[in-house]
């Protein structure tokens, strides 16, 4: 039973969940879309903590915030911690047409791991205004994307 409990940890840090609290590294690494909203607006997308590309070869460009922000995160506001950055640039129009969020300007981003049905994924959330958000609820969060953790980069 002991080895079973400390199994668990190890488990959910290698799968992506809520133990591992930094997704986004330095060097680059490509995402695929999983959620319909990444499959729909997004594509697949390469990320590091410096900048964001999309399939249209447009970037945002990523500044650290905070590397460990603690907040409610993830899908259903349950993983404690996220990467927050702040952002710059202006990617345009993405997959048939769509953007990020809507006609405002992006001005911070929150990066998260997080495992569902066995799966890690990589949850991406996108906020305006001046306000550092500190959690998928804020006000100014327009949108959020997730990708496959298991893409190579």
């Amino acid at each position: 039973m002991r080895r079973s409990i400390l199994m668990l940890p190890m488990a959910m840090g290698v799968l992506g969940g809520p133990v591992s609290s930094q997704p986004l590294f330095e060097g680059s690494k490509a995402f695929n879309p999983s959620s319909e909203t990444a499959m729909a607006i997004t594509g697949p997308v390469i990320l590091s903590t410096k900048r964001m590309v999309f399939e249209t070869g447009g970037s945002l460009d990523l500044e650290v915030h905070d590397a460990k922000s603690s907040g409610n995160w993830g899908a259903s506001g349950d993983v404690p911690i996220a990467q927050v950055f702040r952002v710059s640039g202006d990617v345009g129009p993405l997959r048939q047409g769509n953007t990020l969020c809507g006609d405002q300007p992006i001005t911070f981003m929150a990066a998260w791991n997080e495992e569902s049905s066995g799966f890690g994924y990589l949850g991406i959330a996108m906020f305006t205004g001046a306000a550092v958000p500190t959690s998928v609820a804020d006000q100014n969060m327009c949108a959020t994307y997730f990708y496959s953790m298991d893409v190579g980069g």
